[in-house]
C-alpha cells in the first residue's frame, strides 16, 4: 500500500530538519511564488501560504508522485 501523503499536486515536497521546538517533518509544496519561483507551504499557525525560505530549518525540495487520474476498481 502507498502512502498518500507523498502525493501532491505539484509534484514537490519541502524538507525541515527541524529546530529545538519542532521536530524535522515533510510538508507539501503547494505552489510557487510567482516573482521568486520560491516554493510556498501552507503555515499551520498562520492559516497561509509561506516561501520556504522563511523557515530557519528548511533543507531542500524533493520529488513527490502526482495524482494524475484515478479508476474505480470492480470493472
Amino acid at each position: 500500500m502507498v502512502s498518500l501523503r507523498y502525493f501532491n499536486q505539484t509534484g514537490w515536497t519541502a524538507i525541515f530538519n527541524g529546530t529545538d521546538s519542532e521536530i524535522g517533518r515533510m510538508v507539501r509544496v503547494e505552489g510557487w511564488d510567482q516573482a521568486t519561483g520560491t516554493a510556498l507551504v501552507v503555515d499551520p499557525k498562520r492559516g497561509a501560504l509561506r516561501a520556504v525560505t522563511d523557515y530557519e530549518d528548511f533543507s531542500h525540495l524533493e520529488r513527490a508522485d502526482q495524482v494524475v487520474a484515478a479508476v474505480p476498481g470492480g470493472g
